[in-house]
């Protein structure tokens, strides 16, 4: 159970399960809240209640699913937590460090806007309470405490809404006409503040860092054409190869549900026009065929 199934990152995880589900001969059911976190409960408690072999789930609030989790371990059901991790261990997370991306990513805003710059910066996360916003933001924060010329003018949330982060970012611009970065967290939200610095005609002035699981379209065509200035990839890929193995050796050891939880960590790869390659992202299709 993603967030939503309509957006890349989903997408991609979801490509490599289908592939190994034909190839090995599971069963996968998906369902999609579609970005509701009632709805997500509701999902989860009709798996928990089905009792699969092992449930997947990505969690857009730290705290919402926490006793599902629970609950479906007690119920003999392994777990998997993707990218969003509840403070519950569970059979296995696999996903970003979180607390790392927003450490890069602050890097990343505070070498674009050395001398000669205002060093004024506009931070943008998701929903205050999910993961990536809880750590990320703590991340960028304790990052710019080593650079005193940078001024963090602004921080909002615009809630993973591209529309959202257009909005806001077109005010900050209009309060902050010397602004010299915009830090996100999502290159499906950050795209709305790529675009509001392009209409206000400051395209290459105001520089948009941004993160991403380096899909194509949203990722590498973005940085090429100039509306991201820095991108750091946590890579889907490999997640979606990670995530169909993980699911091969439990489906196989069939352990004891959290009697050995385990990590795996995505490494952060930093993209720039500069250093993008033709290699450098994913496309559903690719993954679709293992590649």
């Amino acid at each position: 159970m993603p967030i939503s199934a309509g957006y890349d990152l989903t997408q991609g995880w979801i490509a490599a399960l289908e592939r190994d589900a034909e190839r090995l001969g599971y069963e996968l059911q998906i369902r999609d809240p579609n970005w509701n976190i009632d709805a997500g409960a509701q999902a989860l408690e009709q798996f928990i209640a089905e009792e699969p072999d092992i449930l997947i789930f990505q969690n857009n609030d730290m705290h919402a699913y926490t006793k599902l989790v629970q609950r479906a371990m007690r119920a003999g059901i392994n777990v998997i937590q993707m990218n969003l991790k509840t403070p519950v261990n569970s059979d296995a997370f696999i996903g970003g460090d979180w607390y790392k991306v927003g450490a890069d990513v602050a890097k990343e805003g505070a070498r674009m806007c050395g001398e000669d710059t205002s060093g004024k910066v506009a931070v943008l996360q998701g929903p205050v309470t999910s993961p990536p916003s809880l750590l990320g933001v703590a991340g960028i924060e304790d990052t710019l405490k080593d650079y005193p010329n940078i001024t963090i003018v602004a921080n909002q949330a615009a809630d993973w809404d591209a529309s959202k982060a257009h909005s806001i970012a077109s005010t900050i611009i209009k309060q902050h006409g010397d602004l010299c970065a915009f830090i996100g967290l999502w290159d499906n939200q950050d795209i709305g503040a790529a675009a509001a610095v392009r209409e206000a005609g400051l395209q290459g002035k105001v520089k948009v860092v941004t993160e991403g699981g380096g899909n194509q379209k949203s990722g590498c065509d973005n940085i090429s054409n100039g509306m991201f200035a820095s991108y750091v990839k946590v890579d889907t890929r490999d997640q979606a190869k990670q995530l169909a193995s993980v699911v091969e050796t439990l489906l196989q050891t069939n352990p004891e549900p959290g009697s050995a939880p385990f990590g795996l960590y995505t490494a952060n790869t930093l993209l720039t026009p500069e250093t993008v390659t033709a290699s450098s992202c994913w496309t559903v299709e690719q993954i679709q065929a293992g590649n």
